[in-house]
């Protein structure tokens, strides 16, 4: 791939432990004054004027400004350098794709999104993202591509970067797509893979509304339902690194028949294809409509924009569908007692009446803390960009606090 960029493999790699702990504090928790910094460090200012001295030399740290005087010289203020180094971050996902660059500080600076249909084999959406970055690049005369990372649905097989057997790609041939091998011959680049989910509940927790908060939950509605957690500052992984934990949950023991042998499961009920399945259902028994002449909606996008619209029908379909939710909600928030959760993906981001029914019953249905430090979030700080931002997060995260992914 040619761009106008150079293009940084190793790097961070050959940076000392301690000059990454002092180059994450900064992306986490952005810019300080160098006394601010060995406080929150814990390091006196020599040791510190030492580990700087690398990334100063890199340009990966730059003075911004100076800060207010408290008598005398005035403090320099230390940031990441935002102009300098990129990451790159992409999404994969059933109904659409995206990639996206962003600099040190997971800003986003340009970014394509493409809806995903039955042309949208791994061939032809690797080879648009791949179009699109040898674009973006090239426009970039400076600087440096520290990474790729990738945020996908699983199953995964996480280490060798393979993706599976995924369910429900409208494109054939998803299957045991060796990702991480095609990315980093084709980018010379260092690339990384995950859940979706689970990079996305990582740049909440790092760069977004859960900046802070050591426990986290991030659902992902669409066409099923993705989980990332992050408890106590850790990524939490499953036995086989799924990412529909949460979907799984069993609500109804006497319920629908799930792909996964149960029945039941918020999935069933809660997922755009099973709220699509109960409206057809609900119109098949002649339930009364506002406009009974209508046609039936096709897509769940038309289904959320009636039931805002006051449709009888499509709002009781997304309203039971909530509450199943809720109640699956509840008992993860039980078992993880989370401070934030962070409810986002197509179902939630278009249709505000799903998010608040299902936070109103997740609410009422929990046994404790009803009114204490939970918050929830509808669409986090990223909304529809956080697995790619997070999928960018993942590079940097992997070189500078590695034991944080799990």
């Amino acid at each position: 791939m040619r761009t106008g960029v150079l293009i940084y493999k190793d790097f961070l790699s050959s940076l000392s432990p301690e000059a990454k702990k002092i180059l994450g504090l900064i992306m986490h928790k952005g810019a300080m004054t160098k006394s601010q910094l060995a406080k929150v460090a814990g390091l006196k200012l020599t040791t510190l004027n030492r580990m700087m001295l690398p990334l100063e030399k890199a340009d990966l740290i730059v003075r911004t400004e100076t800060g207010e005087s408290t008598g005398g010289r005035k403090p320099v203020i230390y940031d990441v350098n935002s102009r300098r180094y990129y990451v790159i971050g992409i999404d994969i996902s059933r109904l659409y794709s995206q990639v996206v660059l962003t600099n040190l500080k997971m800003e986003l600076l340009e970014k394509d999104r493409f809806d995903m249909d039955r042309n949208s084999s791994p061939e032809a959406t690797l080879n648009r993202i791949l179009d699109w970055v040898g674009r973006v690049l090239e426009k970039r005369e400076h600087g440096y591509v520290i990474g790729v990372g990738i945020g996908t649905v699983g199953p995964l097989d996480r280490k060798s970067g393979i993706i599976l057997n995924p369910e429900n790609f409208e494109a054939q041939g998803w299957e045991n797509i060796p990702l991480k091998a095609i990315m980093e011959e084709r980018t010379g680049l260092p690339v990384i893979i995950d859940n979706g989910a689970n990079a996305a509940v990582l740049a909440e927790t790092r760069y977004g509304r859960g900046k802070g908060i050591k426990s986290v939950i991030y659902l992902n509605c669409g066409v099923g339902i993705r989980t990332g957690v992050i408890s106590s500052g850790t990524l939490v992984r499953t036995i086989n690194d799924a990412d529909d934990t949460f979907a799984h949950i069993v609500i109804d023991v006497n319920g629908r028949p799930c792909r996964c042998g149960n029945q039941g499961c918020v999935e069933r009920y809660s997922s755009i294809y099973a709220i699509m399945e109960a409206f057809a259902e609900e119109m098949a028994q002649g339930r009364d409509r506002r406009n009974p002449n209508a046609d039936l909606p096709v897509s769940y996008l038309e289904l959320c924009r009636e039931a805002e619209e006051n449709d009888t029908t499509a709002r009781q379909v997304l309203q039971n569908a909530a509450v199943r939710m809720g109640t699956g909600l509840a008992n993860f928030i039980q078992l993880l007692n989370p401070g934030l959760v962070v409810l986002s993906g197509p179902l939630i981001l278009h249709s505000k009446l799903f998010y608040e029914v299902c936070v109103e019953a997740a609410n009422r249905k929990r046994y404790w803390d009803k009114g204490g430090h939970l918050v929830f979030s509808r669409g986090g700080a990223f909304e529809e960009n956080a697995i790619s931002i997070g999928a960018a997060a993942l590079v940097m995260e992997h070189y500078l606090e590695p034991e944080a992914l799990g």
